[in-house]
């Protein structure tokens, strides 16, 4: 079977014919993989690609043989599905790649569902790049979250890791107060397609606070600026945050809606606090979830006026603001200026918190002053090594580790727990802050040994 996709028209070289060449197979469903997409085992080929089309891909005499697994999104372990598989053929006049790349794989059908299967709400699902889970019942994608961590944490030899259940989301939909849409030539927004620069045109998604669908819908009455359009809602102030800001009759029509945009920065709470949110600041896109999160982190650190804590990584300074009603010293750490730059706003009238403009590996080992507690947020990429020799030579009485990233997160708590590390592991707590998705936040609780 021959698909072809549009000619490719330039003003230099026009190119006309088939860019790809397409097959359709059965696949039995093997494995969810951690960034939520399945590998399948190819079990039948339902329709072969064009063989001479195919061998321009792989190479001109070359037996005619496909993959024996498929990677894909949309599909569950246990299921048998039926796929499309779309090979790139070469460019004319360019040489052929020396490894034959990877095929896009889309889920045509299902023909053996799983018990957990959901019926996807929005009509771009699998072609879209921002969601993964869509298709899993909720409480499935909240059970799959917790082994997922559990799998991260015994491959860095815990045996029975102490992971709790994890807390899901009040509701799984509607709940990112940030969305970052791209815009086409066109002038019309919408989300990248997977593996592609290509915009999919929308103005809803399910995973949008409904105040930035309503106001996407309005913007998108214009030709909009390329190349994207952001907008932010403060879930508690009802504040807006549009870029570019919108003017003339977008804005009117956004104020006729009752919206209030704000020029440069909105207002939100989180654990009772108020905190000021720039277009660059980074802030957690699931309110009800953060406040959760800082609940837990606050609550798992020791409180006094003769505490002394430190907020490292501490970002515009969300924890350093609420456990400082709590202690006598908190000392927040940070390396972005502009990050810095918001935390001097939000802990503004904090007198007994020391915000520190530097990296986390180059403060932390040379402190001297006694520390009580410590919570640490690093990147995704995890705690450099600097600063995990420093907890374990200083051991601290209380950290919480706070993680988007379990395989980092099982690495590090590895090195400060396992043998003879400086520190007991209570408990690992899952946070689902994108439901949806693959991601999955972790609290992690530590105690020092003695």
């Amino acid at each position: 079977m021959l698909q072809t996709t549009p000619p490719n028209q330039t003003a230099s070289r026009p190119f006309e014919g088939p860019r790809s060449v397409v097959g359709r197979f059965r696949v039995r469903v093997e494995e969810l993989l951690p960034d939520g997409l399945v590998r399948g085992r190819v079990v039948a080929v339902i329709e072969p690609p064009d063989e001479a089309l195919y061998g321009d891909v792989v190479g001109a005499g070359r037996v005619m043989e496909f993959p024996g697994e498929f990677t894909f999104i949309g599909a569950l372990p246990g299921e048998t599905v039926e796929v499309e598989a779309r090979w790139t053929l070469p460019r004319p006049r360019r040489k052929r790649a020396r490894r034959v790349p990877p095929p896009q794989v889309r889920l045509v059908a299902v023909a053996d569902p799983a018990p957990h299967r959901a019926i996807p709400p929005c009509p771009v699902f699998g072609e879209c790049g921002g969601c993964q889970l869509q298709h899993m019942d909720y409480a499935a994608q909240l059970v799959w979250k917790r082994e997922r961590v559990i799998v991260a944490m015994r491959d860095a030899d815990f045996d029975e890791p102490p992971v709790l259940r994890a807390i899901g989301c009040e509701s799984p939909w509607g709940y990112r107060n940030h969305m970052r849409f791209s815009v086409n030539w066109e002038g019309k927004p919408g989300l990248t397609a997977r593996g592609s620069h290509r915009v999919l045109p929308l103005t809803v998604c399910p995973l949008a606070d409904p105040h930035i669908n309503g106001a996407l819908a309005l913007l998108a009455e214009d030709r909009l600026a390329r190349p994207q359009v952001v907008i932010r809602y403060g879930v508690a102030t009802g504040q807006m945050l549009v870029q570019p800001q919108p003017t003339g009759e977008s804005l009117a029509r956004l104020a006729a809606a009752g919206m209030d945009v704000r020029d440069e920065t909105i207002e939100e709470d989180i654990g009772g606090a108020r905190f000021r949110i720039r277009p660059s600041s980074f802030f957690q896109t699931n309110t009800t979830q953060a406040h959760r999160m800082a609940a837990l982190v606050v609550d798992g650190l020791p409180t006094g006026p003769d505490v002394t804590l430190v907020d490292a990584y501490c970002g515009v300074g969300a924890f350093a603001r609420l456990l400082a009603e709590r202690v006598g010293t908190v000392l927040a750490i940070e390396e972005s200026a502009s990050a810095i730059r918001d935390a001097r706003w939000n802990l503004r009238e904090m007198a007994n918190v020391e915000i520190i403009q530097a990296k986390v590996e180059n403060v932390l080992p040379g402190m001297t002053r006694r520390l009580d507690g410590l919570v640490i947020d690093p990147p995704r990429a995890g705690c450099q090594r600097p600063v995990l020799d420093a907890l374990t030579a200083r051991r601290v009485p209380r950290v919480v580790y706070v993680s988007c990233n379990p395989e980092t997160l099982a690495r590090d708590l590895a090195i400060l727990c396992q043998g003879d590390g400086a520190y007991s592991l209570v408990s690992v707590q899952p946070l689902d802050m994108f439901p949806q998705t693959a991601h999955i936040e972790n609290i992690a609780l530590l105690e020092a040994r003695a």
